[in-house]
């Protein structure tokens, strides 16, 4: 029969057993939380990644958009003589009014066309500028955005002088 130590043994090793099955239930229940808890952290790691993503694609693609335009005014300025400064501000006020920012260069390439012209001796030339009060060699002497807001200036006084020349 077996002794009295050995049924205390056997009881230490009952309770030994239900404690770790306790045990081991709950720490099946924390692994099966750390893995809820681990994929909502993914979740929240995807969304944020999809974010950051967005954000990444439209500051590359204004990056893009930037550089493009900054190459434009840049090529622009070249061709023109007009600084890069100048030609940004005037695309901007292009595009508030509706006109073609190409056109622009070609009114550029025009007056100073029209200035090579005036200094030529051509008549039409410096007919048009004697009308404003300018002469080709005053604006050739100046820069191209200095020429550009001296022409601006005497357009903008013709009605006055036409009709100053109707009252005499």
């Amino acid at each position: 029969m077996a002794s009295r130590n050995a049924i205390k043994a056997g009881s230490a090793f009952v309770q030994l057993f239900i404690e770790d099955k306790l045990m081991v239930r709950q720490l099946k229940n924390a692994s099966k939380k750390l893995k809820a808890f681990g994929a909502s952290v993914m979740n929240i790691g995807a969304q944020v990644s999809a974010v950051g993503g967005a954000f990444v694609a439209a500051f590359a693609g204004a990056a893009k958009t930037f550089a493009s335009v900054g190459d434009e005014l840049a090529k622009m300025s070249k061709r023109t003589g007009v600084s890069v400064k100048t030609l940004s501000a005037l695309k901007f006020v292009a595009s508030q009014t509706g006109t073609n920012f190409s056109s622009l260069e070609n009114g550029f390439r025009r007056m100073q066309r029209t200035i090579l012209d005036g200094e030529r001796g051509l008549s039409t030339a410096v007919d048009a500028f004697d009308d404003l009060g300018v002469s080709a060699a005053e604006l050739s002497a100046l820069s191209p955005e200095g020429q550009f807001k001296r022409l601006a200036d005497a357009i903008s006084q013709v009605e006055i002088l036409l009709g100053k020349r109707r009252s005499q």
